[in-house]
């Protein structure tokens, strides 16, 4: 299985700008961008906060053969919005939740925060790859890309711009050995 972690962040490492929610700082080339690399995966996974800000957004976009899930401490509130097979909510720690795509068939996860679920996902050592874009803003304060302790190396596989100002990055984490 493949998981990739997709964020866009500011120059001084931000997902957010100061306490707002969401990307919305982010440039009509990254958004043109991101709507089409989310195309390619069998699973997208979410934190609670990121689908309270987006559920929208996420439940406009279900379609057969691509399972959301949204990773919550309390799954049963959102009971009533499940919607089996694409529109899941689960509490499962990193491993089991890896485990359980698996048996399902699932092969290519992308990862969309926000920065406790990338955390998370990167201190398991669970990242096979990082696609971040790299808008030219400075916001001084926001919440952090990962809000884990860390120390993690990365290999980059690619630079690209998407704009005049706007990088992609695409980096592979190095897997640590325990």
């Amino acid at each position: 299985m493949k998981i990739t972690l997709i964020a866009a962040i500011s120059l001084d490492g931000f997902i957010t700008r100061h306490n707002e929610t969401g990307s919305a700082f982010t440039s009509p080339e990254d958004k043109r961008y991101f709507n089409q690399a989310v195309q390619d995966f069998d699973c997208l996974i979410f934190g609670g906060e990121n689908y309270r800000v987006s559920s929208n957004w996420i439940r406009n976009r279900l379609k057969p053969g691509q399972l959301k899930i949204v990773l919550t401490r309390n799954p049963s509130a959102w009971k009533t919005e499940t919607i089996s097979g694409d529109l899941e909510f689960s509490d499962a720690d990193i491993p089991e939740l890896i485990e359980q795509l698996r048996s399902r068939g699932i092969r290519n996860v992308c990862v969309l925060g926000g920065g406790q679920i990338y955390g998370l996902f990167l201190q398991a050592n669970a990242i096979n790859e990082i696609w971040l874009t790299v808008e030219p803003r400075l916001f001084g304060t926001g919440v952090k890309l990962a809000t884990a302790k860390l120390d993690l190396r990365a290999d980059l596989l690619s630079v690209d711009k998407l704009n005049e100002s706007t990088l992609l990055l695409k980096y592979r984490p190095k897997k640590k050995n325990h």
